[in-house]
């Protein structure tokens, strides 16, 4: 079995457009292709997120950088299908959007609403983040808070005394702030995060948890949301939309690794096995069981996204850099030996 999960580079995006514009860094500092920053769906394994955060760490010197980059760690900044996530006339509906719609942007991820009374607990729980679930618990609290104050006002009371929370200030916030807020990772300033989120806040927990009253739910949404009520989607948009792998889908796993490995040149066998956490006679062995060679699988792989970018009238010339090919004559000889044809040829017979 391989057990890998991935993130869109959609989702990951507004938090490294946050970190560029704050800490005036570049994505190349941080190991990023332009190609692989600039394709949107693109599918990243979560171990490759977990190195870009410990890189942010390094350069920002700041292990709470979420904080400061508060205001991109929104969900309206997911560019891909934000307005089918958000624009809702209340938080109900938004809140199983996103619930349910992550699993097309984040494999790794589980969102869930627990109700316990009058209490609701919008909980996040990650098992793939190693050494920077503090980071990942902030990011995700941080978009949660966001979504809560989307859908409340200054003037609504929501608050609810108990004896297991602290009595809420009379003087409100002028933004909402959580009854509670529970965090993954114990390596969190309290007094910082605190001061953001302005309630309690535990660190050191099992999952990250945002606490408010479930009558939340059905205030309305804050802005108008007239314009946003259809999500235009193609339906080669949508395909990529759902083509998320899951984890007991080996094949799949494989084909995204390679997938994610062109964006950086020419996948090899080192490159390949490294990002499943595997030697490379490791990688080839499983290969063989699968039916595949590993030149194979790439040859199939890179095909199949050419396809892709031809349909979307991407010229031979500009796909063959894309994939990782030194020439382009290179690449019409690789398509021909799968399709036995030359990609001008396939599109023509796609025309007939």
């Amino acid at each position: 079995m391989i057990d890998i999960t991935f993130c869109r580079m959609a989702y990951i995006k507004p938090l490294l457009k946050g970190v560029m514009q704050v800490y005036r860094l570049d994505i190349t500092q941080l190991g990023i292709p332009h190609a692989l920053y600039a394709d949107d769906m693109a599918l990243i394994p979560h171990s490759e997120i977990n190195c870009w955060l410990r890189s942010i760490i390094a350069l920002t010197g700041d292990r709470h950088f979420p904080f400061k980059i508060a205001s991109f760690l929104d969900v309206t900044n997911i560019d891909v299908c934000a307005n089918w996530l958000t624009a809702s006339p209340d938080l109900s509906i938004t809140f199983r959007r996103i619930n349910y719609g992550m699993s097309c942007f984040h494999s790794s991820g589980h969102y869930v609403g627990r109700q316990s009374g009058h209490i609701l607990k919008w909980c996040y729980h990650n098992a793939f983040t190693e050494d920077v679930t503090d980071v990942d618990a902030l990011r995700v609290a941080i978009m949660f808070t966001q979504v809560l104050r989307q859908f409340s006002s200054p003037n609504v009371d929501v608050s609810v005394p108990t004896n297991h929370l602290q009595q809420q200030e009379k003087t409100k916030p002028s933004s909402y702030s959580p009854l509670m807020v529970r965090l993954a990772g114990s390596n969190i300033d309290v007094k910082e995060a605190e001061a953001w989120f302005g309630c309690q806040v535990v660190t050191g927990c099992e999952q990250t948890e945002v606490w408010f009253d479930t009558k939340l739910l059905l205030l309305e949404h804050t802005a108008s949301v007239e314009q946003n009520r259809e999500a235009v989607l193609s339906l080669n948009e949508l395909d990529d939309l759902v083509n998320m792998p899951q984890r007991d889908d080996p094949t799949k796993a494989l084909y995204e690794v390679v997938n994610y490995a062109r964006y950086y040149g020419m996948p090899t066998v080192e490159q390949v096995a490294n990002l499943l956490a595997l030697s490379p006679q490791q990688l080839q062995r499983r290969l063989q069981k699968l039916g595949f060679s590993f030149t194979s699988i790439v040859a199939y792989v890179l095909n199949n996204i050419a396809v892709r970018y031809l349909l979307k009238g991407y010229a031979p010339d500009h796909i063959a850099k894309l994939l990782g090919y030194t020439h382009p004559q290179s690449f019409i000889k690789a398509f021909k030996r799968v399709r036995g044809c030359t990609p001008n040829e396939y599109l023509r017979h796609l025309s007939l």
